[in-house]
């Protein structure tokens, strides 16, 4: 399917525009047509001289990222080079041109991108990844500890100058990482600003990324611990196994807080536990067990910012689109679920939740996460769905399952 794109961005700064050379290196050409490629496409005309320079390595041509991506630098016309995944729908050239400007015009940042993470472990900067909105919204240039590698910009001249590593340690991983915690080094600053887009993502590829992370943590000690959106980096001297044990008392930390918050749920809503899942590992495989042919996504806007619709997208086989509303607007669409269709509602509050469970006839399963927050799907019966979420970790502690009818 030919993804389309809604082009009111969410704001960005007030730079003059600047045109950018997009690089992207490609392993599947359909999706790099169905989302990329098409999203470029249909916002070209109010950005007429952004190019877009796709590298095929489908034969496995370049052993790297820094290995391709470096020569779509040699390529590149534009004063800014934007490094973009295959699976991103960019949903308005303007912001990115902006973001290009931004760039330009403040000399201390050496990177600016879409998503980040800061010092304090919060996600920043506002996207779609796959079917839920994640990070705060970043209207002007805000700090990070790194980028994450689904888009990212540069000045052209940095990059020829000091070109993404192209050594074996970083593979596919953290190379956005890795430039960022460089750039810090010399004192300048990786950023993010909103660049509005959806990262149709249908698979994730963790091979080798604890490698990457340990080779960043060895080249890079005094920015120990190093935070990432795929994890924290941490120091891995010393007698004890120490990135084993902080990770269990991470997760921990992350069940105790989930189960509590599914407690409360389950009491308003008279339930056995509330599911303890993210979503977005699990969404395509609730469509496929439940027969369904189209996925829609509603996120209830809250205050992190809305993002733009996007539709004409395709999820293993299902047709996918994705917007924000209101809670009115969820109301309404549970009560007009199609019989193929699959809903999920996001960004939820506990009140939100209860106000939404009653409405319609179609089943739904009730569901939280820490990372995405509460969830609702809509469309199919719950048990269908159970070997999905039948592991430990999706219920919570056995302190906080118990429910009493809500008053």
């Amino acid at each position: 399917m030919t993804a389309m794109m809604n082009q009111a961005p969410l704001p960005t700064g007030t730079a003059p525009r600047a045109p950018v050379s997009i690089v992207c290196v490609f392993n599947d050409s359909e999706v790099l047509a169905s989302c990329l490629e098409a999203s470029v496409r249909a916002g070209q005309q109010d950005a007429p001289d952004t190019e877009l320079i796709p590298l095929d390595n489908r034969s496995g041509a370049f052993a790297t990222a820094g290995d391709a991506l470096n020569q779509g630098v040699r390529q590149a016309r534009n004063a800014v080079v934007a490094f973009v995944h295959q699976d991103v729908v960019l949903h308005s050239l303007a912001s990115l041109e902006s973001a290009a400007g931004e760039l330009l015009r403040t000399p201390d940042i050496g990177l600016l991108g879409a998503l980040g993470i800061d010092r304090e472990g919060s996600i920043i900067g506002r996207i779609r990844d796959r079917v839920v909105p994640i990070g705060e919204s970043t209207p002007e240039p805000r700090d990070a500890d790194t980028l994450d590698e689904v888009l990212f910009l540069a000045r052209r001249e940095q990059l020829l100058r000091a070109p993404i590593l192209n050594i074996s340690a970083l593979a596919w991983h953290a190379y956005a990482v890795e430039y960022s915690l460089r750039i810090r080094r010399e004192g300048k600053r990786a950023s993010t600003i909103n660049i509005p887009l959806t990262h149709n993502s249908v698979s994730t590829n963790i091979q080798h990324l604890d490698l990457a992370h340990r080779w960043v943590g060895a080249s890079y000690p005094e920015f120990l611990p190093i935070h990432t959106t795929c994890g924290t980096v941490h120091r891995w001297d010393g007698p004890f196994n120490l990135l084993r044990t902080v990770r269990r008392w991470e997760g921990a930390r992350k069940w105790w807080f989930e189960s509590r918050v599914a407690r409360d749920i389950a009491r308003r809503l008279s339930l056995a536990p509330v599911i303890l899942c993210d979503i977005r590992q699990l969404i395509d495989a609730a469509a496929r067990l439940g027969g369904k042919k189209a996925i829609r996504a509603l996120d209830v806007e809250q205050t992190k910012g809305a993002l733009p619709v996007a539709e004409r997208l395709s999820r293993f086989g299902a047709g996918y689109s994705a917007s924000s509303g209101s809670l009115e607007d969820a109301a309404n669409q549970i009560g007009h679920i199609g019989e193929k269709d699959l809903l999920l509602v996001t960004g939820l509050s506990t009140s939100d939740v209860e106000a939404l469970y009653s409405l319609g006839r179609s089943p739904r399963v009730v569901g939280y996460s820490w990372d995405t927050g509460a969830w609702i799907l809509v469309g199919i019966e719950p048990e269908i769905l159970t070997p999905l979420w039948d592991g430990w970790r999706n219920k919570p502690l056995a302190r906080f399952t118990s429910t009493r009818r809500a008053r």
